[in-house]
């Protein structure tokens, strides 16, 4: 009895002194001291580093933006937005970034604005806006907004109300003339003031720009364009003047532009691999090259990089499942590498130790060494679908 008395009281007197507690008036609680120093907030504005030669672009056509990656780390380096269907180039040494675009007042109505919008290339900072007259709003293609060699002309084609090319002035900010190209479409730059453009009926036409008056000139037709046309993405060497027109079906026709384009003989991708030729009767199937940029140009060394699938004739639009690495010179394919997925994009970086970018259907990005073609590595989910390394 006396243990649990004594638990009773204590129990008492603990209410007695919580009672009390209530009853007091609450104290302010005292605010926390402090601290001895505060370090005021900054800002900054980060800044990109030099181009490198392997720096890669990513476009995503939907939204207009590129994305900016270095080649030799995977990392993000920049976004640059635009317009959606906005082209992309870049001047020597990527010191200014152009942006083709179009947009509308009021977003997707209204007066519509067409320009070449210019950033700095280490701040991203606007630098100008340049209105163009038109430009095509189409899936973009480097053949749609192209750049001289030296930097100096644009070359923006358009389509309104017909087929033609618009010549800017890039140090002066302003359009120099629009060149109109009937019945030819696209631009292949070369020399200082000229470009050509690829005809309906298989010609080629050559505009000169630097007179008073622009001269255009159509060559014979050089490929059937209704049986086996070109592709609008054949790669152009703009400082040595040379493309390389590669048919749907495989063809080869190498191109030394000038005022009087020199045209030599065609050949067959599939016989520089030591196959027969791409047939282009119905249901015949081949090795055919296909995919949204089925081929980049590696200038110096003159190899091609091309996407190439089995298929029948006019599957051009399908990804490739095999890498040909081709040999201009010899006209050989040097090696045939099998693709772990079904890729849609290829690119090269043009230095003496380039590297090889393959986007697949994935949105996955598998940057390997032209020497090995060994993969160095991988980036996943880059939400681009058009891959290029523009000229440094």
């Amino acid at each position: 009895m006396r243990v649990g008395w004594s638990a009773s009281l204590v129990g008492l007197a603990a209410l007695a002194l919580a009672g009390s507690a209530l009853a007091q008036p609450a104290q302010p609680a005292k605010p926390p001291a402090a601290p001895a120093s505060v370090a005021p907030e900054t800002s900054d504005v980060a800044t990109l580093p030099p181009a490198g030669p392997h720096r890669l672009w990513l476009e995503n056509l939907f939204d207009g933006s590129v994305q900016i990656i270095d080649g030799d780390t995977g990392d993000l380096q920049a976004t640059v937005q635009g317009a959606s269907l906005s082209s992309y180039a870049a001047s020597p040494g990527e010191r200014a970034i152009y942006v083709a675009e179009s947009i509308w007042s009021l977003g997707n109505r209204g007066q519509r604005q067409d320009m070449i919008t210019v950033y700095d290339g280490t701040t991203l900072g606007l630098q100008s806006e340049i209105p163009l007259p038109s430009r095509a709003f189409i899936v973009p293609t480097p053949q749609t907004f192209a750049l001289s060699a030296d930097g100096a002309r644009a070359y923006v084609y358009s389509m309104q109300p017909a087929s033609s090319v618009v010549v800017v002035d890039l140090p002066g900010r302003k359009v120099l003339r629009t060149v109109d190209t009937p019945g030819c479409a696209l631009s292949f730059p070369f020399g200082a003031d000229s470009f050509a453009s690829l005809c309906g009926d298989g010609s080629l036409a050559t505009v000169t720009t630097g007179g008073a008056k622009p001269t255009l000139v159509r060559s014979a037709p050089f490929f059937d364009a209704e049986r086996d046309p070109v592709f609008e993405q054949s790669p152009t060497d703009s400082a040595a003047g040379h493309s390389f027109f590669i048919t749907y079906s495989g063809v080869v026709h190498p191109v030394r532009l000038g005022p009087k384009p020199e045209f030599e003989a065609p050949w067959s991708l599939q016989q520089a691999a030591g196959l027969a030729p791409a047939s282009l009767e119905n249901g015949a199937l081949a090795w055919r090259p296909g995919g949204r940029s089925p081929v980049a140009l590696h200038r110096a060394t003159g190899t091609l990089y091309v996407l190439m699938h089995a298929g029948e004739h006019w599957s051009q639009g399908k990804p490739g499942t095999e890498l040909w690495v081709v040999d201009t010179h010899l006209r050989k394919v040097v090696r045939r590498m099998e693709l772990d997925g079904p890729v849609t994009g290829v690119a090269v970086s043009q230095d003496a130790h380039p590297l090889v970018y393959l986007l697949d259907e994935k949105q996955t990005l598998s940057i390997r060494g032209a020497d090995t073609l060994e993969e160095l590595r991988k980036i996943e989910d880059v939400d681009a679908v058009i891959p290029f390394a523009p000229a440094m």
